[in-house]
């Protein structure tokens, strides 16, 4: 894609709770920055955020992402959701306890707007993944779920809607979603992930027409000095 940007981005992941440590502060700003201020591309307004593998830091870095991101800018808006259906962690990195979230809404037990809940961060809200799904691929395969994405693409509450997804190689939430939103980031682990996991993640991505905008090289040793783009 001619507006792709494979980027090389040294993240200290945060750790779990509310508050994002001060050495991931800024890199997590160059992140939101080189999102959503990126010169001749489309601003997303529902990016996508998921890993190759599990236990790569995807929900941490959504979260930081998003706190940083509305901390930048007061008059900014942003919604975390939670379409991790096999993993949820969203509620707990945040401190959050809502009573319903994305599995009621798309069963039509709930609206969007009951749904939606703080989190105790300015301008930051949260969609949950909801109660316990025992059958997450029925959820992904309901009428119902491009109804909540337009939903959440046209929500007027929000400027930008961060979506934490489970690893694209292991469950379907993210190979699903990836044609539905206006950009994704795969997250993946210094010294961890391999070369054919990220390969096999970002093609499933593609498959469904996602637009793959970078991958964050996440608890990295060391600082990058700017930012090295390649493809992969």
């Amino acid at each position: 894609m001619s507006d792709e940007v494979l980027e090389d981005v040294a993240v200290a992941s945060p750790e779990p709770g509310p508050d994002v440590r001060r050495s991931a502060r800024g890199q997590l700003g160059q992140l939101w920055a080189s999102i959503f201020f990126a010169p001749e591309t489309k601003v997303p307004k529902t990016l996508l955020v998921t890993s190759a593998e599990r236990h790569e830091g995807a929900t941490q870095i959504a979260a930081g992402l998003g706190i940083v991101g509305a901390q930048s800018n007061s008059e900014l808006n942003v919604l975390l959701v939670d379409f991790n259906l096999h993993h949820p962690q969203l509620p707990d990195v945040l401190g959050a306890r809502p009573d319903a979230g994305l599995a009621e809404v798309l069963r039509g037990g709930a609206g969007l707007d009951d749904a939606v809940c703080a989190t105790g961060q300015p301008n930051v809200h949260l969609l949950s993944a909801g109660r316990e799904v025992d059958h997450p691929l029925g959820l992904l395969r309901s009428k119902q779920l491009q109804t909540v994405m337009s939903q959440l693409q046209d929500y007027a509450l929000a400027d930008h809607i961060i979506i934490d997804t489970a690893a694209a190689n292991r469950y379907p939430e993210a190979q699903t979603l990836a044609g539905l939103v206006d950009g994704v980031i795969l997250v993946t682990r210094a010294g961890v992930t391999r070369r054919e996991s990220i390969g096999e993640a970002k093609k499933r991505i593609e498959q469904n027409q996602g637009r793959l905008l970078g991958v964050v090289l996440n608890q990295q040793r060391y600082v990058i000095p700017g930012f090295i783009y390649r493809r992969l």
